[in-house]
């Protein structure tokens, strides 16, 4: 019996195997049997099953054997219709490369088989087709040179053919996952080649498919809209956005993470594109995803935001006005585990940077300074995101005196000064720029004296007298040392 065997990344690279055990002497045995000419049909055929079931001890002990003897270039020849009266000496043959090329599919392609799988994508047996489609997808999986040999090899379309009228559904699977490994890896396929999958696959979304068939053909529209603007155009304009709406939906979906990506590379797109995300009521769902209990989910939901937060005025309106979406990126950047929180700090940081005073005076009331602060005194943290929150923080301190005093309350102050010793020079000239403009000498004093130095030689720096007394007139948060705590440096990217 046949089963399918995860290899690398999880749904994405599966292996064809069958269990049983051989012998090296009996691999010997079986080359005679396939090169002479006294063999039978019948024969042929049981060598082959024996190669087979060789090739897919979990071990890998005999395949070695199998390629030392030369019994590869015999596999690759007999998938050639017209020697044999029957399809079985084929079917045997391809499932045992397909074995075969889930540990080596170099061998296999370098015996010349692509060739010879993709002409059996038309074989009138849908098994045949069925068998040759898993052998390529296993070739395909192996990395970018060996799918673009497929995808050179005139596969894709043969393949799609039976994704539009497949036998059943094990046929169907089968073929949307090969198609989903040809979509696959970095650098990307050429899109001239892969364009034609999108609307076959989206189409998939309408009919009564598996749960693993489905995982496939999203995991293929992510890599597909992965790119410049032309590229997610291509999967935008086949009207799939819907369709993930209703599939975010149904709170009963164990691959939400996939649809959030693909909607996250839309709104990363242009601002028709991301309006069209926007418009098809993400946001009615965008909070419960925050929440959801999923950690890869919060990740999407949240790198998804930051995504909609870099776009234009209008676009970052919408986000800010749904409250308990704001309330969510606050929580999550704060509290969450790290990776989640990295993608809510951005989303805080791109509202502050790109959005106007209103969008940024929203954020602070929902109390978004404190999560920006926080990256201030982060060991190791990522020197892009620590100079998008420094950025950030200045224009939140410019709107107003008052938030200048609860950049103090969140101890601000005291990680500025020590950011002066900073490594980075982008960081260090931020910290001191911020130092002069809010927290330097009084301007009555003499514009020409400099700050004075602390014992480190940083600046020694504090807030005005005007400031001091309007901060004894609020009152003071309580401290928060588990928040802003300094996150160790495991927890780190």
């Amino acid at each position: 019996m046949s089963i399918r065997k995860q290899k690398k990344e999880v749904l994405l690279k599966k292996k064809r195997v069958a269990g049983s055990h051989g012998n090296n002497n009996r691999i010997f045995d079986l080359k005679g049997i396939l090169l002479s000419l006294d063999s039978s049909e019948d024969d042929i055929i049981r060598a082959t099953q024996e190669i087979r079931r060789l090739s897919s001890s979990e071990d890998n002990l005999y395949i070695q054997e199998i390629l030392n003897d030369g019994i590869i270039s015999i596999l690759v020849r007999n998938l050639k219709c017209g020697i044999y009266q029957t399809s079985t000496v084929i079917y045997e043959s391809a499932w045992a490369l397909t074995n075969i090329a889930s540990t080596n599919a170099m061998d296999v392609v370098m015996a010349g088989a692509i060739k010879d799988l993709v002409d059996l994508l038309q074989h009138s047996e849908d098994i045949v087709r069925e068998q040759s489609a898993w052998c390529l997808g296993n070739i395909a999986g192996e990395g970018p040179d060996m799918r673009d040999q497929v995808l050179y090899g005139s596969a894709l379309r043969p393949l799609l053919s039976d994704v539009e009228n497949p036998s059943n559904l094990s046929h169907l699977g089968t073929v949307v996952w090969t198609v989903s490994n040809l979509c696959r890896g970095k650098p990307s396929p050429p899109s001239t080649l892969t364009v034609g999958a999108i609307l076959p696959l989206v189409s998939l979304l309408d009919r009564p498919i598996t749960e693993e068939i489905i995982v496939d053909v999203l995991w293929a529209l992510s890599y597909l809209s992965d790119g410049n603007e032309e590229k997610i155009e291509e999967v935008f304009s086949s009207g799939v956005t819907p369709k993930l709406i209703k599939l975010l939906e149904d709170n009963t979906i164990r691959y939400k993470k996939l649809i959030i990506r693909i909607l996250g590379n839309f709104v990363s797109g242009s601002e028709h594109q991301t309006d069209g995300v926007l418009d098809s009521g993400l946001f009615s769902l965008l909070a419960g995803l925050m929440g959801s209990q999923s950690r890869e989910v919060r990740k999407e939901s949240c790198w998804l935001a930051s995504n909609i937060a870099c776009g234009n005025h209008e676009q970052i309106t919408k986000l800010v006005k749904k409250k308990k979406v704001v309330q969510e990126l606050v929580a999550s950047a704060m509290h969450d585990r790290w990776d989640v929180r990295q993608e809510a700090l951005w989303a805080l940081v791109n509202i502050c940077i790109c959005g106007n005073p209103s969008h940024v005076l929203s954020l602070v009331q929902a109390d978004g300074l404190g999560p920006l602060v926080m990256v201030l005194s982060l060991e190791n943290v990522d020197v892009t995101l620590l100079i998008g929150a420094l950025d950030a923080i200045k224009n939140v301190l410019e709107l107003n005196d008052h938030h200048l005093l609860l950049f103090a309350e969140h101890d601000g102050i005291d990680y500025l000064e020590q950011l002066q010793e900073h490594p980075s020079n982008t960081v260090y000239e931020k910290v001191v720029a911020l130092i002069e403009d809010y927290f330097g000498v009084a301007e009555e004093e003499d514009e020409n004296l400099a700050p004075e130095k602390n014992e480190n030689g940083g600046f020694a720096f504090g807030i005005s007298d005007q400031a001091k007394i309007a901060l004894n007139a609020f009152p003071k948060q309580q401290h928060r040392a588990s928040v802003f705590g300094r996150v160790p440096s495991n927890q780190l990217p």
